[in-house]
């Protein structure tokens, strides 16, 4: 079976794009869809009759591995580089959009944006495997160690997640039948 390539998306392969950008360090995503239900229950009977859904969440976290300006400007190969804080982040077509979501003074001003990972292949990048729409940030918080690098961790809220296997956004109608 040589010369046959594997489909698995893995770390080496995934690209993660929050809004308009791509972030390049960014070290893990993680995402939970949680649909919360009720049980039914009728006089008469012991047993609960149905459990139906009542809300539908979707929270999520990552993280990126940091530089600064003054560090990335020591690489001069790539002299005009800036660095890769939340506050250069340009999530919805604005510099700096990114920082309103963990400022105080610029929350009510913030935006929501989507996360999206992609596959690279040699042929290019496959069209979004995961879609989460509408994110904010929750928490934001940050590591480093001695030996290691500094990373920051990001937590948001999603309204809705979908993926290349199901359509899980508003548009289209709902079919009960």
């Amino acid at each position: 079976m040589a010369g046959i390539k594997p489909a698995f998306v893995t770390g080496a392969t995934a690209k993660i794009k929050a809004g308009n950008i791509t972030l390049a360090y960014a070290q893990d995503v993680s995402y939970n869809v949680t649909i919360t239900t009720i049980p039914i229950e009728t006089m008469g009977r012991y047993e609960v009759v149905t459990n139906e859904p009542v809300a539908y969440f979707v929270d999520g976290s990552l993280s990126v591995i940091r530089y600064t300006e003054a560090a990335r400007n020591m690489d001069k190969t790539n002299p005009t580089g800036e660095g890769n804080g939340i506050g250069k982040w340009n999530l919805n077509g604005n510099a700096g959009e990114g920082s309103k979501g963990v400022n105080p003074g610029a929350l009510i001003a913030s935006e929501t944006w989507d996360l999206e990972i992609f596959q690279k292949t040699d042929e290019g990048d496959v069209p979004a495997v995961v879609r989460l729409f509408d994110c904010r940030f929750t928490r934001k918080g940050g590591a480093i160690n001695k030996r290691g690098v500094l990373v920051e961790q990001y937590a948001f809220n999603a309204i809705l997640a979908d993926d290349d296997s199901f359509d899980g956004s508003r548009s289209g109608d709902i079919d009960l039948s």
